[in-house]
C-alpha cells in the first residue's frame, strides 16, 4: 500500500494522488515492487532486505540514491509475553524524493 506525503508548515499531510516528495510503502505488492525495481532502479536484493526481519542494518551508496536498511521495534502486546521483536525498514533517499518501505 502506498501513501504519498507532503511536509507543509511542519506537518505531514497525506495526498491522494500526485507527485509528493515522500512515499511510504507498507507491505508492497508485486506490482509496487516491480515499479520500485524497474522504474526507480532500487536493487532487488536491497528491496527484499527492507522487508526481511533477519536482515542486517546497513547503508549503501548507489548512483541514483542512498539506501539505508535498519531495524525498528515491532509493536507488541501482553499476548506476545512482552517478547521484544524487530522488523526491517528501508529508506531510499533520491535527489527529489524519499521512499520508505516497511
Amino acid at each position: 500500500m502506498l501513501k504519498q506525503l507532503y511536509i507543509t508548515d511542519g506537518k505531514i499531510t497525506e495526498i491522494g494522488e500526485g507527485e509528493a516528495p515522500v512515499w511510504v510503502y507498507t507491505a508492497p505488492d508485486e506490482a509496487e515492487r516491480r515499479f520500485l525495481i524497474e522504474q526507480l532502479k532500487i536493487d532487488e536484493h536491497t528491496l527484499s532486505s527492507a522487508l526481511d526481519p533477519d536482515e542486517l542494518s546497513r547503508l549503501e551508496f548507489e548512483p541514483e540514491h542512498v539506501a539505508m536498511i535498519f531495524k525498528r521495534p515491532k509493536h507488541y502486546t501482553a499476548q506476545d509475553n512482552f517478547l521484544f521483536k524487530v522488523v526491517s525498514t528501508g529508506v531510499f533517499l533520491f535527489k527529489e524524493r524519499l521512499i520508505i518501505v516497511r
